[in-house]
């Protein structure tokens, strides 16, 4: 008897039927329907229901999308935790939209991690009863004060346009230009990596920058413990991807360091401008230069700043006071 390759079966009338409903079916689930149904969304339904389950909590709008319907008919109270892109990128297509539009009214709260990332939510018609703020934590534990090596500058995350890598590096290259003790340390990899050294070679400041690429979390931390100011000029992306609050602040604030950063999403929540910090505007590449210079050569000033940051950041962005945090939100 003969066997038919799949290509073969496809040729078939019944193949091409089958391949029609399965090209269909994507297209259903990508545009049309992002809930599971079916086997996937029985199994965790039964699966809420043997554990006894009565709160879920869905990191990412695009979780709680497929996890509505197995909740709602399991009973469980979901709430959506959204932390930037799904809430600015993702909805610049009119099908997540509608995919969003059909997640507000079934959920029992929407969590975002900044005012302006909750902000966005209530204009894609998200109930504002149901909005709560609550960004990331950390472990305070982690991060012991720096010990403020003079000069030594750090940024952490990954080389994509939200994060504007390159404009970070000529903003410093402009402000350590008279600086020679002066270093920056980025860490992190991406696709503009390639970019940045680029960049870096083609401003001839190698003894001055060094790409880390990706580290393991010890080297991070080492490099934080000898740091005297944190840099990342975050910016709304092109295709309108955008930061919640970055992390890396909190843990660079937890270590004591100052932050020069923008007025971007949820940073201004977090540092207080002139304060704990110097904050810009997006794009703003010679203000940030400015206010990195002004730092690097005012180093009590730039102590005072970091000092006064971190006993707020370990207090309120702790692990724990986001378990609580969450809780309370969540009726827990």
């Amino acid at each position: 008897m003969p066997v038919l390759s799949n290509v073969d079966a496809y040729s078939t009338p019944r193949g091409f039927a089958e391949r029609l409903r399965n090209a269909l079916r994507f297209q259903w689930s990508v545009h049309v329907e992002r809930a599971l149904r079916g086997t996937e969304e029985r199994r965790i339904r039964a699966f809420f229901e043997r554990q006894k389950v009565t709160h879920c909590l869905a990191e990412f709008g695009p979780m709680g999308c497929k996890l509505m319907h197995a909740a709602n008919r399991a009973d469980v109270r979901l709430f959506v935790h959204f932390h930037g892109y799904d809430a600015t990128r993702l909805p610049r297509e009119a099908g997540w939209r509608r995919h969003y539009n059909a997640l507000f009214p079934q959920v029992a709260g929407v969590i975002a991690p900044s005012c302006f990332i909750a902000e966005r939510l209530a204009e894609m018609g998200c109930p504002r009863e149901k909005l709560h703020v609550s960004a990331c934590g950390i472990d305070p534990g982690n991060f012991e004060e720096t010990h403020r090596d003079v000069g030594q500058v750090i940024a952490i995350g990954r080389f994509v346009e939200k994060k504007a890598p390159l404009t970070t590096i000529l903003a410093f290259a402009v402000a350590a230009r008279d600086l020679p003790s002066a270093h920056l340390n980025m860490i992190g990899d991406g696709p503009l990596l390639a970019a940045a050294r680029a960049l870096v070679e083609e401003l001839h400041i190698g003894a001055q920058v060094t790409l880390h690429g990706a580290l393991p979390h010890e080297q991070v931390r080492a490099l934080l413990g000898r740091a005297a100011l944190f840099v990342q000029h975050s910016v709304t992306a092109p295709d309108g991807d955008t930061e919640g609050l970055p992390v890396a602040i909190l843990e660079a604030m937890a270590s004591g360091i100052p932050v020069v950063s923008t007025r971007h999403s949820g940073i201004p929540d977090v540092v207080r401008d002139g304060e704990t910090g110097i904050l810009v505007d997006e794009h703003d590449q010679d203000a940030m230069a400015c206010a990195i210079e002004a730092l690097l050569r005012d180093p009590d000033r730039a102590a005072s700043m970091g000092r006064l940051g971190a006993p707020w950041v370990r207090r309120e962005f702790s692990h724990e006071a986001t378990a609580v945090r969450l809780r309370r939100i969540m009726g827990l």
